[in-house]
């Protein structure tokens, strides 16, 4: 075989793969655009009794609770979107259309399913449904195999605000592969005051990402009593990560009492993050204390850090503001001031 053939046979066989990829989105495509169409057909003739009810109006309720077959999975698949928007009475209500149509026994069983779509479907609605006995079987999704069934848990646990899933929350993402560190902070942030104990336990872990969900949760939410925790991930934690984290809730929760702490770590021979953190906590905590520690930082060599020293001067409020105007032909105590006239004249 020559090389021309060899060349013609790879561009054949190169056709024949994109050809097949595009009929098979075709076909993708048209299978949900009929499948979409027959959910439609069976959902029209209780359609405007589902909009009501949502709306706060049941009077279609016992409609909507006796439809059966196809119709029931259309108010089903159509009421688990309508969860997600609604609260109060009319998502009571929708619950017990599902219920009626035994889609939240379904959903139960289903967390069992071999398919990761259908576990995470199962999840989803559970969650949304908010069903009182599920969180046992919330948290053993949380440590599913599939990656969106641990995702699924993981809203879930948000539309739950179940405190007794902090602890399998923290330690699902600190796994291997656990769920994203946004989605567990989100729903940790809905649990309340109660998960402080599992919190400061939490920055103990040996999981950094459990760390640096937990130090950003503590300071978010204002968990003030995990600023012994954090004044320890900031002094001496391992990972870098967790340390930046720690210094940014501090300035959210901290008092005068972090500056000594925060001000050691913008020093020249700390980690450039840390620094830089640790001068944007110095502004949110706003105390004249840190004056000092700001002021040696707007000649440093790290023009952002000197930038964010001087922004952090103009949060401390009047005292801030005369000592950039006392050193203006600083480029960083220059540019702070011009700024901050332009924000009072926008204001």
């Amino acid at each position: 075989m020559t090389t021309r053939q060899l060349l013609l046979g790879i561009e054949l066989l190169v056709l024949l793969a994109c050809l097949t990829l595009a009929l098979s989105v075709v076909v993708s495509k048209v299978t949900r655009l009929r499948r979409e169409s027959r959910t439609a057909l069976a959902l029209a003739p209780v359609r405007g009794a589902l909009i009501e009810l949502a709306a706060g109006e049941p009077d279609g309720l016992p409609a909507l609770r006796s439809a059966r077959g196809k119709t029931a999975d259309a108010i089903d698949h159509a009421a688990v979107g309508l969860l997600a928007k609604v609260r109060g009475e009319p998502a009571s209500q929708l619950v017990t259309v599902l219920e009626e149509h035994g889609a939240i026994d379904r959903a139960r069983a289903d967390i069992a399913h071999r398919s990761p779509v259908h576990r995470a479907r199962a999840v989803q609605l559970l969650g949304l449904a908010r069903v009182d006995d599920c969180s046992a079987l919330i948290s053993e999704a949380l440590e599913d195999e599939a990656s969106d069934v641990r995702a699924s848990a993981a809203y879930a646990a948000a539309y739950l605000a179940d405190p007794w899933l902090a602890a399998p929350l923290l330690r699902s993402v600190g796994a291997g592969g656990g769920i994203p560190a946004g989605l567990a902070a989100d729903a940790l942030l809905e649990m309340g005051f109660e998960i402080t104990p599992v919190l400061r336990a939490a920055m103990r872990n040996p999981a950094p990402r459990t760390r640096m969900v937990a130090a950003h949760v503590a300071g978010v939410g204002t968990f003030v009593p995990a600023l012994p925790e954090l004044r320890e991930l900031v002094d001496s934690d391992p990972d870098l990560t967790v340390r930046v984290e720690a210094a940014e809730a501090l300035g959210l929760i901290g008092r005068d009492s972090e500056i000594d702490l925060l001000a050691r770590h913008t020093a020249q021979g700390a980690p450039t993050d840390l620094r830089r953190a640790c001068a944007r906590a110095l502004g949110r905590i706003g105390s004249a204390d840190a004056l000092g520690p700001l002021v040696a930082l707007l000649l440093d060599p790290d023009t952002r850090l000197a930038e964010l020293a001087a922004h952090s001067l103009v949060q401390i409020g009047p005292l801030g503001m005369r000592t950039l105007q006392d050193r203006r032909s600083e480029p960083a105590a220059g540019t702070a001031l011009v700024l901050a006239g332009l924000r009072a004249g926008t204001s």
